[in-house]
């Protein structure tokens, strides 16, 4: 029998995961799935708590929560891979603000309960990419791994003022960040090399992603393949306020590839340098707010999620 371990964060969702607890125990025992349930106290508790229930004996760890909750849980099982401790499967519950990671997945819909209990009980897995950062300043160094996608530059100082946003749900909350982000972030030359090639240029953002969609509803890479081995890269060019609020319904279309203003690419490897520290920021997570260089390298297949 799979000894699984679910980890919910009761603030997910703007409070909708802890309000949704009983309910979710409630299918699980209907199903005849067995579970020990614990929830986070804190930002980046999950991670911790991943670590203990693989060192338990713990063989799927069940995020309950949104991307920021996916990916502490993430974090937790590939560092605990990394010192050769047991492996353990993912399982999603989405009950968060964004849910951008499962808008990828076939069949898998936010806050749908039923569907995330049927697909724990049924078990089936499959591979996934991961993301690897390390983002360095000179005096400091942040090793992360991500499984949707990252950004770098204003879309990163997007989720830093998210962070702060208390009064609002869903959407509104990255459409208030957009603002405040623009009305502080900038924009420095940043050098990208990727794939054999190099970009030099002042960029408002760059990000890579495993997904196709992040900050709610920006369809940043929307080619992008989860199991592929590959990493998708979005990169834009500076942009003057009155472009970027008539681009920003293409970015959320996912119909922005073809502006001459963008650049896309594909890599297995991505190096990040600039002059001026700049924000990082991975599945709504913010890593560093003071980089001055990234390496970034995927993990094919690195990752088992139910499914």
């Amino acid at each position: 029998m799979i000894r699984r371990c679910i980890i919910l964060n009761p603030w997910a969702g703007r409070g909708m995961a802890g309000k949704r607890r009983a309910e979710l125990e409630h299918m699980l025992h209907a199903h005849g799935v067995a579970f020990d349930l614990i929830t986070t106290h804190a930002r980046g508790g999950a991670t911790e708590l991943t670590y203990q229930a693989i060192e338990r004996g713990y063989q799927q760890i069940i995020a309950v929560g949104g991307d920021g909750t996916i990916n502490e849980i993430v974090n937790g099982i590939m560092g605990s891979r990394s010192k050769e401790r047991a492996q353990a499967t993912l399982g999603i519950v989405p009950l968060g603000t964004g849910s951008d990671f499962i808008k990828v997945l076939d069949g898998v819909r936010p806050n749908d309960l039923a569907g995330a209990v049927r697909r724990i009980a049924v078990g089936r897995t499959y591979a996934v990419d991961v993301g690897r950062i390390c983002a360095r300043n000179p005096f400091q160094e942040y090793v992360r791994y991500f499984i949707n996608g990252m950004g770098m530059g204003v879309d990163a100082q997007v989720t830093v003022e998210s962070l702060k946003i208390t009064r609002f749900k869903g959407r509104a909350v990255y459409l208030v960040a957009i603002l405040r982000a623009l009305s502080t972030y900038r924009a420095y030359p940043m050098s990208v090399r990727f794939d054999q090639q190099q970009i030099h240029k002042r960029m408002l953002f760059t990000s890579i992603a495993n997904g196709r969609c992040q900050g709610g509803s920006f369809w940043m890479t929307p080619q992008a393949l989860i199991n592929d081995g590959w990493l998708d890269l979005c990169m834009v060019d500076h942009l003057r306020p009155d472009q970027i609020l008539r681009y920003l319904p293409l970015l959320m279309r996912g119909t922005h590839t073809h502006l001459r203003y963008v650049t896309m690419g594909r890599a297995r490897h991505v190096t990040v340098d600039c002059i001026a520290p700049f924000p990082v920021a991975a599945d709504g997570e913010v890593i560093a707010t003071d980089a001055r260089h990234v390496d970034v390298e995927v993990l094919p297949g690195a990752i088992e999620v139910v499914g």
